[in-house]
């Protein structure tokens, strides 16, 4: 089977051959079938354009959230194990972004560093990615510009820009609060951490609808302040947002 990839890998432009190293070795497999304009690779929806285009096999085509090679599928209902991917594909609502490994209902830092430093750490051992530094430096620097705190207890942090893997989310509480630059110096004690591909900044603005419509009212954070276990805050999530995350 590896000389059947390295025959195929072989007959790609060479651009396009270096990507698909990289993803392989990322974030494996590189390349994902799309099913009913869905990827399987990260379970986001296509743009609309783009599905007739797959169906032509005229050139490469790639996700624009999750940057997998795509390929059409038409035939019987796909069964994914879980394992190399992680999890069954594909996903809808927020299982698109995230995970129950991606939450921390007790955050333990006492300043906006440390608490975007136990965010950062948390994404980046997630994603594979080797530099958690440059995340929580880049979260800090668009703090810096403006902070990403929002009246009743709750912030949106995040980390825009950086090529492949697909946009995710981790979410993080800190029940007492602390001051993270919100209106009126109140406290904040619900981080909302994303890590932003190039290719998904429209994806993020959708999300970060749906997570501000699920969590106005207050009887949707408190259920999440009263987490104590990580699969206690990702059931909590997932049942906040399923009306709002598509």
């Amino acid at each position: 089977m590896e000389h059947d990839i390295a025959t195929l890998i072989s007959k790609l432009p060479d651009d396009k051959a270096e990507l698909f190293l990289k993803l392989h070795s990322r974030s494996a497999p590189a390349i994902a079938p799309a099913v009913d304009g869905t990827c399987y690779g990260c379970g986001i929806d296509l743009p609309t354009y783009m599905n007739p285009e797959i169906l032509r096999c005229e050139d490469i085509y790639q996700c624009p959230s999750c940057a997998r090679f795509l390929y059409p599928y038409s035939g019987e209902k796909l069964g994914l194990k879980p394992g190399r991917l992680g999890k069954q594909l594909p996903r809808l609502g927020i299982d698109k972004f995230s995970s129950e490994r991606l939450m921390l209902p007790h955050l333990e830092g006492n300043d906006p560093e440390s608490i975007l430093a136990e965010l950062s750490r948390t994404v980046a051992e997630e994603l594979d990615f080797p530099h958690p530094d440059r995340l929580l430096e880049r979260a800090l620097e668009r703090e810096g510009i403006i902070s990403t705190a929002l009246a009743h207890g709750l912030a949106f942090p995040h980390v825009r820009g950086f090529d492949g893997g697909s946009l995710s989310l981790a979410v993080g509480v800190r029940k007492k609060g602390i001051k993270f630059g919100a209106p009126s110096n109140r406290l904040t004690r619900i981080f909302f951490f994303a890590v932003i591909p190039l290719a998904s900044s429209a994806f993020y603005l959708k999300l970060l609808a749906g997570l501000a419509e699920s969590f106005r009212e207050k009887d949707a954070r408190d259920e999440l302040l009263r987490c104590e276990e990580p699969k206690d805050l990702w059931k909590a999530l997932k049942k906040a947002t399923r009306k709002y995350i598509a």
